[in-house]
């Protein structure tokens, strides 16, 4: 079994890395081939809309013709058995660097016909891990829920049922002292992450366990 994350945070090791990296050891720990590969080390651009991916008779029907960085990332996601997309809301979407990727994951696949089903391969376990710093409570008030109901169901159109894994409330800084954040309630903030975050990282490892069996 192979399982591929891909953390979209430009943080490598703040809340959505670590989440991923659980996930990454949880599917270890049942003898996968886990791998996590950080979007802000690359190079790369999204669709460039070429509509090489869509022509029949072309080399690049049904994969993305672009070549970068990121090219062999997508080839590995569609090797794998199990894939995972982490990112952290910036302004209530997904980053930058995760919109590129799933653009450039997603539309390869699509065809505009009804006559064929997508060229994604169609049992991959999938799963994906936002990040934010709101509560759970406010997720439909900031229009998350419509973003993650979205992206959801994409990844179930070309894949499989996704797992979706939500951490709320989450700590921005290691010093908020540094920083002007007095609309946060920032010891609350850091309690919270002093309790509550190390169960989150068990629930994650739990995740990259279930996706790999």
């Amino acid at each position: 079994m192979q399982l591929l994350a891909i953390n979209g945070s430009p943080r490598r090791h703040m809340n959505t890395g670590t989440l991923l990296d659980q996930i990454v050891k949880g599917a270890a720990s049942k003898g996968a081939d886990a791998e996590l590969v950080h979007l802000v080390d690359l190079a790369f651009t999204g669709c460039r809309s070429c509509f090489a991916c869509k022509d029949p008779k072309g080399k690049s029907y049904g994969r993305c013709a672009t070549k970068d960085d990121l090219s062999p990332i997508l080839r590995k996601a569609h090797e794998a058995d199990a894939l995972v997309l982490g990112s952290p809301f910036y302004f209530s979407m997904e980053t930058a660097f995760m919109r590129a990727c799933m653009e450039r994951l997603w539309f390869q696949y699509y065809l505009y016909t009804a006559k064929k089903p997508p060229l994604s391969p169609r049992k991959k376990a999938t799963a994906l891990v936002y990040t934010m710093n709101i509560k759970e409570g406010q997720i439909a008030e900031f229009g998350k829920d419509v973003v993650i109901k979205r992206s959801k169901g994409v990844m179930e159109f070309l894949f499989a049922p996704c797992e979706v894994f939500c951490c709320c409330d989450t700590r921005q800084v290691e010093d908020y002292s540094k920083y002007e954040f007095d609309v946060f309630d920032v010891p609350a903030k850091l309690q919270r992450h002093k309790e509550v975050f190390p169960k989150e990282m068990e629930q994650a490892f739990a995740l990259g366990q279930r996706l790999v069996q």
